[in-house]
């Protein structure tokens, strides 16, 4: 008996939860799942794959594109805060008014980095916040592809760099309203176009 035959004969065994971890592993790993993982599965799991599948879909597609939108404007929020550090080591080649005029404007560029800052947290707290929950709902502890994941755990580490060179400024990270979570799990499960 081949390793196909075999396998042919297990795969309609597979419970719902081995083809999952199946095709999430392919995922992951950017490969094709065996197609025999979904073309031998019960009827009765039919409905569950495919609220899966269009799960992943929105996290892959749309997810994974607001992350990397994301990353962007992470980067944005860092070249404000060099701009804000290059103001403020100006100033101190200075004198007299011109000393005290660039320290002012370093000042307002702060509060300008800090207000992008805290938008950018938002946003990245909004983006684990699906992926948790989408998780959570198909019941795995990683639905989000890795590429996504990195630039996500990526982003929230460079913020919080940003947030710690700001330390003599006094404030606080937000937290995504829950309706906004709700608005965006609720575009992500049916694909529709973000506002």
């Amino acid at each position: 008996m081949t390793a196909a035959t075999r396998l042919d004969r297990v795969m309609p065994k597979l419970t719902f939860e081995e083809r999952l971890r199946g095709v999430l592993e392919a995922y992951h790993g950017d490969r094709r799942a065996d197609p025999a993982l979904l073309g031998t599965m019960a009827r009765t799991d039919a409905e569950r794959w495919n609220t899966v599948a269009a799960l992943l879909n929105g996290l892959h597609t749309h997810l994974g594109w607001y992350i990397e939108c994301l990353e962007a404007r992470v980067r944005q929020v860092e070249l404000r805060f060099a701009v804000k550090e290059q103001t403020r080591l100006a100033s101190l080649l200075l004198d007299g008014d011109a000393r005290e005029s660039l320290a002012q404007l370093a000042d307002q560029l702060a509060l300008a980095v800090i207000a992008d800052l805290a938008e950018r947290w938002e946003e990245m707290r909004l983006a684990e916040c699906a992926a948790a929950a989408f998780a959570e709902e198909v019941g795995v502890a990683v639905l989000l592809h890795p590429h996504s994941g990195s630039v996500l755990v990526d982003c929230r580490a460079r913020l919080l760099t940003v947030r710690e060179a700001l330390e003599g400024y006094r404030f606080e990270l937000p937290e995504p309203d829950e309706a906004d979570v709700e608005r965006l799990l609720n575009m992500l499960r049916y694909e529709r176009l973000l506002p």
